[in-house]
């Protein structure tokens, strides 16, 4: 193996590094973390108190993955879809950070007890499905750079032969 080789080898597996560790943290939450925490804590708000620090880190990961992915994708010369894909997925994650969970977060005191302003609830309930519905795009957009980058690799080196 030469040089050339061994470098590529080395970006190929940080690439498979950032995209297993973005969709499996991802998946791990949305089909495991959440739905426990709202199902065994007391109250919504508890597992609300639960969950929101660990979207921060999911968003801030998902930025950071989407740029080096962006990054790895420029450097290797692959197509524009491989950095144009992660890096919007990325800009996803810090608009929905900086945006929408940042709007959820500073209504949360006003939101949650028995005399919530109906308008306030269904701003909640908005901002709410919105993040929901961005987390899932973020989800499958990982998942399809999976399948994007498994298939070409596949294309580049071939199937290999089965021992025997």
């Amino acid at each position: 193996m030469d040089a050339g080789d061994s470098r590529a080898t080395v970006l190929r597996t940080l690439r498979w590094l950032l995209l297993g560790g973005w969709f499996g943290s991802w998946a791990l939450f949305a089909f495991v973390v959440a739905p426990l925490a709202f199902r065994v804590l007391p109250h919504g708000h508890v597992a609300g108190e639960l969950v929101s620090p660990l979207l921060r880190t999911l968003h801030l990961y998902g930025a950071f993955a989407g740029v080096g992915l962006l990054v790895l994708a420029v450097v290797q010369r692959e197509r524009a879809l491989f950095a144009i894909t992660p890096g919007l997925l990325g800009l996803l994650c810090l608009v929905t950070e900086l945006g929408i969970t940042g709007a959820i977060g500073g209504m949360r005191p006003s939101t949650f007890g028995p005399d919530t302003p109906p308008d306030a609830a269904a701003r909640f309930a908005a901002l709410h499905q919105a993040s929901r519905f961005v987390f899932g795009l973020v989800l499958a957009g990982s998942a399809a750079l999976i399948a994007m980058y498994a298939r070409a690799d596949l294309a580049r080196t071939g199937p290999r032969a089965e021992p025997d």
